[in-house]
């Protein structure tokens, strides 16, 4: 373009004016500009979006990190999660007098005006993707005030930026798996083939009647309860530990909301899986013992051996410490992880009581050459029903006439050696006055025309699905894995009908920590209680 003198341009006056008027627009228009959509987010990012927002951690494991207030506190993986202050469905709450603001799509993109109740000016434009991200790791709001100490400041890759941004985008539209208006998908991991298909059929019998006793009166929410079943007769045709033989990984490609019942060892493979994915699993029936973790998405009714073994010696110790301190105890156990799990436990809690050293006579009494010295003051045995009995009468044949302590799921009333009460039981099902009311239990039975098989799994099914179904409700209608998870950690002694009163918490996974002692009758083959309630201490 020549300018002429003058200042002129060269262009007549009507075309100058267009010029101009082409100029304000354009400048206008790049002023005012809205940054162009997100792009939807795909499945797999939608899933590592889920596992930072609600559980703190991404797919790969690697825990989500915060910072908090000018002193920038140090905060990781769960307690850094989202849903902690946001609540699962990101609507927001009231966290410790603080209000903590509703992240949903709806009221994110919208605007927000000066409330008449706020004290401060809280306005602010809707939020783009780059405010977003900025209220997020910055901690200032869209209309770059400075977020309230409260917030975290967060740490993120750009692939776990993309991630929850992109989750966020789906809060309020796309529910966890297993999830929608009308259904609620539950699955259980059990053996339909093999010599335990007859357990894992009752079992799965029993949590169906419940399921269809929840129904009958409308759901939860309004949402039926439906159980899928795959088989895992897998798991026990070889080792146990195998790895990806048992059934867990199949039901979560089938995206079921949640386990419950599922017949299993204390742990897995597939429990890393689970908690990838934040799909709790409610009371698994165990059938090896092993100890539970003290977090994670996996539940568990009664404790494990080595649990009773440390209740056996704080018990002991509260009544005869005085003679412990000077007569040990012994224990007998198999060479393996469970039989090393006891003796470590016995082990463990004399010496933070402060007794004498126990002896480890291993595997068998008949093999173990004893120390000069005094007999010990009791024997802690786990084992086999037929090992136990077999100690039995190595003891009586060694004149040593002491008291053995052994798990109730060793009570055989098939072997009389156990029924002489010199074997105290431990059992955590609750005896005597501590004993659950069957009555409903047996009205329930009669109602669904199940008949008594397992007796244990069958209560322990029962258990399982009480709980879960209690823990689902309280949940609320807006459900999620997360807050499933939550509401089991808050469940205070609820009763399940069929065993003592249950209590989680957020480092614990064992709903029934106690015990008491028990001795096995001769003639009706069932165990009486021989002492009260046993609490497990720290």
């Amino acid at each position: 373009m020549r300018w002429r003198r003058g200042g002129g341009t060269g262009l007549a006056p009507g075309t100058r004016w267009g010029v101009v008027l082409v100029l304000a627009a354009g400048l206008l228009l790049s002023g005012c500009r809205r940054e162009s959509p997100l792009r939807a987010a795909t499945s797999a990012e939608v899933r590592h979006g889920r596992g930072l927002f609600q559980r703190g951690q991404s797919p790969q494991g690697s825990p989500l990190t915060g910072f908090l207030g000018p002193e920038r506190v140090e905060l990781e993986g769960a307690v850094a999660a989202c849903a902690r202050c946001h609540g699962p469905s990101g609507r927001g709450s009231r966290e410790g007098g603080v209000e903590v603001p509703d992240i949903t799509p709806g009221s994110l993109e919208h605007s927000r005006a000066v409330g008449l109740e706020d004290i401060e000016d809280r306005a602010r434009p809707a939020y783009t993707r780059a405010t977003l991200l900025r209220a997020i790791t910055e901690g200032r709001s869209a209309s770059g005030r400075p977020l309230g100490v409260a917030m975290p400041r967060y740490a993120l890759t750009e692939a776990d930026a993309d991630a929850l941004l992109g989750y966020l985008q789906t809060l309020d539209a796309a529910p966890d798996p297993g999830l929608s208006a009308t259904t609620l998908t539950v699955g259980a991991a059990l053996p339909l083939k093999g010599p335990l298909a007859p357990v894992g059929q009752e079992v799965q019998a029993v949590v169906r009647a419940v399921f269809a006793d929840v129904n009958a009166r409308g759901g939860i929410f309004r949402r039926r309860l439906e159980l899928v079943v795959e088989d895992d007769a897998a798991l026990y045709a070889t080792a146990a530990s195998s790895a990806g033989a048992d059934a867990t990984a199949r039901l979560l490609e089938r995206d079921v909301f949640a386990l419950v019942a599922s017949l299993r060892p204390a742990r897995l493979a597939s429990d890393a899986r689970l908690e990838q994915e934040g799909a709790p699993l409610v009371l698994p029936l165990p059938l090896e013992p092993g100890p539970p973790p003290d977090e994670g998405p996996v539940f568990f009714l009664y404790p494990e051996p080595s649990a009773l073994a440390r209740i056996a010696v704080q018990h002991l110790a509260s009544t005869e410490g005085p003679r412990l301190r000077r007569q040990p105890l012994a224990v007998v156990h198999p060479e393996d992880a469970a039989g090393r799990a006891w003796w470590e436990a016995v082990r463990a809690e004399a010496g933070r009581r402060e007794l004498a050293t126990p002896l480890d006579w291993g595997p068998a009494l008949e093999e173990t050459e004893t120390e000069p010295g005094p007999a010990p003051f009791a024997v802690l045995y786990t084992g086999t029903s037929e090992g136990l009995a077999s100690l039995t009468k190595t003891l009586a044949a060694r004149a040593l006439k002491v008291p053995v302590f052994a798990p109730a799921a060793l009570a055989d009333p098939r072997r009389p050696e156990l029924t002489g009460g010199q074997v105290f039981f431990l059992s955590p099902m609750g005896l005597g006055e501590h004993a659950p009311d069957l009555e409903a239990l047996t009205v329930f039975m009669d109602r669904h025309g199940l008949k008594p098989g397992h007796t244990a799994f069958q209560l322990g099914a029962y258990a399982a699905a009480r709980v879960f179904v209690e823990a689902v409700t309280r949940a609320g209608a807006d459900l999620t894995r997360a807050g499933l998870q939550q509401q089991l950690e808050s469940l205070r002694d609820f009763d399940t009908g069929v065993s003592p009163p249950v209590s989680f918490g957020v480092n614990r996974r064992v709903g029934v920590q106690g015990a008491q002692l028990a001795t096995l009758e001769a003639t009706t083959g069932r165990l009486r209680a021989a002492s009260d309630w046993i609490p497990l201490s720290p």
